[in-house]
């Protein structure tokens, strides 16, 4: 197989691979590599294809462009038709151009349409003031995204706690009522649960950021269920509350 064939063999198995590994639920590490590799296949093939760039560093810096091209415009058309941007839908678009790249420019070179990687001037060559230029363009690039993960991970959103209170099943003679704190600290909570606004059940809870609470209670549907949680040393309000009526609807 001549260097041309191979290249089109090789991104054509990454795409296969690639949905394969996805489906049998390979490793993280395992996707990533994969991923990478299937994320930068679609612009080299495309550049290709194009015929675009005399030189290595034009070649390189056009593939780069393209490979950033396929995702955005084909997210944007995945989303306007309704498809769920999850890593199906990715996966689905990367390895579809992938291999529609491969295909075409199999027959359009096995026809003389398009000359090979071997048959192309071989420009190697690589002038030192553009060479700066791609590797300053290269460092603004990279210190742009590391400015921007940094800023996301300084970033501080207000906690919440959530507070619960269902029924597994409308058939169900019990009911689920829950605390889960995620106010980024540990937090003293005081639970009281009412029937008919009489309290039946107080708990104190000291829960770990991150952590829930949850117990379940008797329901019968002759009585309204109230559950009030108070924000420790706070009682004067309740810091959250549900209510179930009769019927096993609940409402905050």
């Amino acid at each position: 197989m001549n260097r041309s064939q191979a290249e089109l063999g090789i991104t054509a198995l990454v795409a296969v691979i690639s949905c394969a590994a996805a489906a049998a639920s390979a490793p993280v590490a395992v996707m990533a590599v994969f991923g990478v590799l299937l994320f930068a296949a679609p612009g080299y093939l495309l550049g290709q294809l194009l015929g675009c760039g005399r030189g290595a560093l034009e070649r390189v810096v056009v593939s780069a462009g393209l490979m950033f091209c396929v995702p955005i415009l084909g997210g944007l058309l995945l989303y306007a038709a309704g498809v769920p941007l999850h890593r199906t839908g990715w996966l689905s678009l990367l390895a579809g151009v992938t291999l529609a790249c491969d295909v075409t420019l199999f027959f359009r070179r096995r026809y003389g349409r398009l000359r090979s990687l071997d048959q192309q001037e071989a420009t190697w060559h690589l002038p030192s003031r553009r060479v700066a230029a791609f590797a300053a363009a290269a460092i603004v690039a990279l210190g742009a995204v590391g400015l921007a993960r940094v800023g996301v991970a300084m970033q501080r959103y207000p906690g919440y706690t959530q507070l619960w209170l269902d029924r597994p099943d409308r058939n169900a003679r019990t009911a689920s009522i829950g605390v889960g704190n995620y106010e980024g600290k540990t937090v003293r909570y005081e639970l009281v649960l009412s029937r008919n606004s009489r309290a039946t059940a107080t708990w104190i809870l000291d829960l770990p950021n991150g952590r829930t609470w949850q117990r379940a209670t008797q329901f019968t549907g002759l009585y309204t269920i109230t559950a009030k949680l108070y924000r420790l040393p706070d009682l004067s309000r309740a810091y959250r509350y549900v209510v179930m009526d009769r019927n096993g609807e609940s409402s905050s």
